[in-house]
């Protein structure tokens, strides 16, 4: 019998021949481990000190990434505990274990920590890598399993080592061509709709077939981040070609990509067309309320958003600037985009993709989570943003009276234009 990529990953990392579902297995990490420094996570200097560690496992395999906020702090945090302040106690913390000054991220070289795993290289096809948090799941789009580790993760940072439970798999094979203006949020929210929030609980969500082959690497990325909203232990699609070539024009370490074998054992496998598939919106307040466009479109809306660990990559940008070049966002819409990464918006610019999205009328942030928890522009009392970030539970983004529409970044620049949840296949 054939084994899946999960099961091949986890049996390469535990020295093992093979293993199979259900089996706990021991790993040991040999890329990296991510901290965000900023926003919440075990507070890494005082859990060392209650302990009594005063050494990390591999200080070189150590990054520090300010993901939440930067310098900027929430509404919701007093003066004495704020997100510049946390990074800079988690920084000095670092430096004092020895991790090199290369891998404390500040502003200038920053962004939301699941961008910044892909980018800068430390999340490898084939590899296990690990963040605590619940969008770890984001690299599984370059065939890498990255699950989320939260109170074991200073554990990890002393030891390397951690403990998984082999999951069970299900695969979902979408065929066909997707139509222009349908991207792979709404793949997946579509998924989600049919399989709902507890379609997948502790399983991985293999997404496969031609839709996947023909998918960018951003797509696959916004899908994998997503998963966690059925319930699953991992989203991840096998690496192709192309994904392997973009991987070894940026990186000299060797990694070994895994793919699933055609005879490996799933638990479930689903099929789907993908022409068939419209942009979807998910309803307030529930995040598993999925709809067609078709079924909401019409809904006022004030507020617009583009960013977070589920878009804010560069096809995101693209596509809000092709349907919005040459027209002016609504005028009772305020549209914040927030690039993921620094390198996303150098290269969004060099582009010309940001000078045509702040003639239409955009507001550009600071790379990193935005809008998404809160930040920078929260909303206000019965307001209602359409965004492509994750959720839409009441108080996410602001107020509690506010209402959050989710959608494609494709939907919500075309909403944008027009104060109304809009089809964005109308502009394409």
């Amino acid at each position: 019998m054939g084994k899946t990529i999960v099961e091949k990953i986890l049996a390469k990392a535990s020295g093992k021949k093979e293993v199979s579902p259900g089996e706990y297995v021991e790993v040991r990490i040999k890329t990296y481990i991510q901290v965000s420094s900023d926003g919440g996570g075990t507070p890494m200097p005082e859990t060392f000190v209650k302990f009594g560690w005063d050494k990390l496992w591999d200080p070189s395999k150590v990054v520090i990434v300010p993901d939440h906020c930067g310098s900027y702090t929430p509404l919701s945090y007093d003066a004495t505990n704020n997100n510049r302040e946390n990074h800079r106690r988690n920084s000095e913390w670092a430096r004092n274990m020895g991790v090199p000054e290369e891998n404390i991220l500040d502003l200038g070289r920053v962004g939301n920590c699941h961008h910044m795993g892909i980018e800068e290289g430390w999340a490898l096809p084939g590899s296990v890598y690990v963040h605590a948090d619940t969008h770890s799941m984001t690299v599984g789009g370059v065939g890498c399993f990255g699950p989320c580790v939260t109170a074991s993760m200073a554990a990890l940072l002393r030891t390397g080592l951690t403990w998984f439970r082999v999951p069970e798999s299900i695969k979902f094979n979408i065929t066909g061509k997707l139509q222009d203006g349908v991207m792979g949020r709404d793949v997946y929210e579509y998924i989600l709709g049919q399989i709902g929030p507890a379609g997948a609980i502790y399983q991985v969500m293999e997404y496969t077939g031609p839709v996947m082959d023909e998918m960018s690497m951003d797509g696959r990325l916004s899908m994998c981040c997503l998963s966690i909203f059925t319930g699953a232990k991992l989203g991840i699609v096998n690496p192709d070609q192309k994904i392997i070539d973009w991987f070894k024009a940026r990186t000299n370490v060797p990694f070994e990509p895994q793919v699933s074998d055609l005879d490996a054992r799933y638990i479930k496998t689903y099929n789907y067309d993908g022409a068939k598939i419209e942009p979807q919106v998910v309803v307030p307040p529930l995040r598993h309320t999925v709809q067609n466009i078709s079924a909401v479109e019409g809904i006022k809306v004030t507020n617009a958003f583009i960013g977070s660990c589920a878009s804010g990559r560069d096809e995101d940008m693209r596509i809000a600037a092709r349907i919005l070049k040459g027209h002016k966002v609504h005028p009772g819409v305020m549209f914040n985009i927030t690039p993921g990464s620094s390198a996303a918006m150098m290269r969004s610019a060099q582009e010309g993709v940001i000078a045509t999205l702040l003639e239409a009328g955009c507001f550009i942030c600071a790379p990193g989570c935005g809008m998404c928890p809160g930040y920078y522009t929260p909303l206000t009392k019965n307001e209602v943003c359409i965004t492509s970030s994750t959720t839409n539970y009441p108080g996410r983004m602001g107020d509690e009276t506010a209402q959050v529409y989710l959608g494609s970044p494709a939907t919500v620049a075309a909403s944008a234009l027009e104060g109304k949840i809009t089809d964005p296949r109308k502009y394409l």
